[in-house]
């Protein structure tokens, strides 16, 4: 009896030292995760202004251009990124220089609307507005053959807010005898029609030649060479009317146009 268990011990400690015995069936590896494939799909492709459409299964950027013969130069702007995946686009500007960054204003717009109740040809702003600002990219490329500079990417960080403006009305007469006048006659002599003029000795502005003391008189404001020309019409007449028609202190070289 104890012969047969020691027999038995000893089987056992072969065993579990692996010796002997049939060996335990061994357990099947797990399959190893294949990668998928990707699947071709078509992408528009722009290389400086020329689209054309690709067939490509490339996982980047990078390797759809490969994939095509297109060769990047030592500056260029490439979207989506160069290691990024195509997406259904890509576009590439091939550059002749390194591209420099500007901010740039953008204009904002202006809204005017009508309140009769303010004065002749005057504003009152209700809202400021805001300019907006975009950041553009300028570099040197080739189009049509020539090395021309140009904006190759812009972004916009800021959008112009509009300003708004209430005006009031603006008559282009006052009616009257005074409406009755020559005042084409009398602006010829005075600036040759020119609203923009300003006197060469300085002190006298627009088609009148108003000063900027009878320019404020009559309810102008800021220089009258600023005004539109109706305006200037409007407040000439308001000044003449002013003065009762004694026009001799205002225009005394050029006031006799005013009659022919």
């Amino acid at each position: 009896m104890r012969r047969f268990l020691s027999a038995a011990i000893v089987l056992a400690v072969l065993a579990a030292a692996g010796c002997g015995g049939e060996e335990a069936p061994k357990r099947p590896a797990a399959d190893a995760p294949q990668r998928a494939t990707p699947t071709p799909r078509q992408v528009v492709l722009s290389v400086d202004g020329r689209k054309t459409t690709i067939t490509t299964a490339a996982a980047t950027v990078r390797a759809a251009l490969a994939q095509v013969g297109v060769q990047l130069g030592r500056y260029h702007l490439v979207e989506p990124a160069l290691d990024a995946p195509p997406g259904t686009q890509i576009k590439v500007v091939r550059l002749l220089s390194a591209p420099v960054t500007r901010r740039l204003p953008i204009a904002q717009r202006t809204i005017e609307k009508k309140n009769a109740r303010l004065t002749a040809w005057s504003e009152k702003v209700l809202r400021p507005g805001r300019p907006g600002i975009r950041v553009v990219q300028i570099a040197y490329v080739r189009r049509n053959g020539k090395k021309v500079r140009a904006i190759v990417a812009q972004q916009i960080t800021r959008r112009p807010v509009t300003r708004v403006v209430a005006v009031g009305p603006r008559p282009t007469s006052t009616g009257g005898a005074a409406a009755r006048l020559n005042w084409r006659g009398l602006a010829g002599c005075e600036s040759h029609n020119n609203p923009k003029a300003v006197n060469s000795a300085g002190g006298y502005y627009g088609l009148y030649q108003f000063s900027q003391a009878s320019w404020a008189s009559v309810g102008g404001t800021g220089l009258p060479s600023e005004a539109t020309p109706a305006e200037q019409t409007y407040r000439a007449q308001l000044l003449y009317n002013r003065v009762q028609g004694r026009w001799q202190g205002q225009w005394p070289h050029c006031g006799r146009f005013l009659f022919s």
